[in-house]
């Protein structure tokens, strides 16, 4: 019986010494998406997905200043550039999906962006365009489609684009421009009204990702091909990603 423990407990302690672990700096909009892929990631591999999500900018930022991670999923390819350009990534950014844009409320029944010059659209949420290229795109379809100049004063920005679900859920927000994947992911309770908008009227919010040097590299290359070709494409496609 003695031998049989110390057996069991040496097949744990292999277990654990051989378990792997990847960590990613995510933009916001994958919270959703990221989760279900590393889940599926993780039944099939046994590699632990663990993921720290915020605002694009900061994220390189972190990583610039030392900040250690396996892989960074930016929310556009400038971005995951900036991590190849200071030499931390392997290579150069590859682009692993295609963000869309919705506009969103849960006030009104809103249906097209020249809604907004309505003025009981009093506060309209973007993620800070300066770190956030959701936020940018949003800038970008609002100039396009006209409404920008009407609507400037009463824009008001959070941190990333995450932040744009406590705005509109809070109420401090009338309207809020958010990515797709939260909205498809089917997980915001009581959503209201939303749509995507006209891809016409914003660059494509191409999403970039590098392997950093500082991380298991072997196991990242994996991740990546499972995440743009294998399952993890199929369950970013359902999040609403274009790619």
């Amino acid at each position: 019986m003695k031998k049989l423990l110390i057996i069991a407990l040496a097949l744990a302690l292999s277990t654990t010494a051989f378990a792997k672990e990847l960590n990613i700096s995510a933009a916001a909009n994958l919270q959703f998406a990221l989760e279900e892929v590393g889940k599926a990631y993780k039944a099939e591999t046994g590699t632990e997905v663990k993921a720290v999500y915020g605002a694009s900018g900061k994220l390189v930022a972190q990583i610039i200043n030392g900040a250690k991670f396996d892989i960074f999923l930016a929310a556009d390819m400038s971005f995951a550039q900036k991590a190849y350009e200071a030499g931390l990534t392997t290579d150069k950014p590859v682009m692993y999906a295609e963000g869309l844009l919705v506009l969103w409320s849960k006030k009104y029944d809103i249906k097209k962006l020249s809604d907004l010059k309505d003025p009981k659209y009093a506060k309209i949420a973007i993620a800070n365009p300066a770190t956030a290229p959701y936020g940018r795109a949003a800038v970008e379809a609002m100039k396009k489609a006209g409404v920008y100049d009407t609507v400037a004063d009463r824009i008001v920005q959070g941190e990333s684009i995450s932040t744009m679900d406590t705005y509109i859920q809070t109420g401090a927000a009338d309207a809020a421009f958010a990515a797709k994947s939260h909205l498809a992911s089917g997980k915001v309770k009581d959503a209201g009204a939303w749509f995507d908008v006209d891809r016409k009227l914003y660059a494509p919010i191409e999403q970039g990702g590098v392997i950093l040097k500082t991380g298991d590299v072997a196991e990242s290359q994996k991740f990546m091909e499972y995440l743009m070709k294998g399952k993890g494409a199929e369950i970013m496609k359902k999040y609403g990603y274009a790619k």
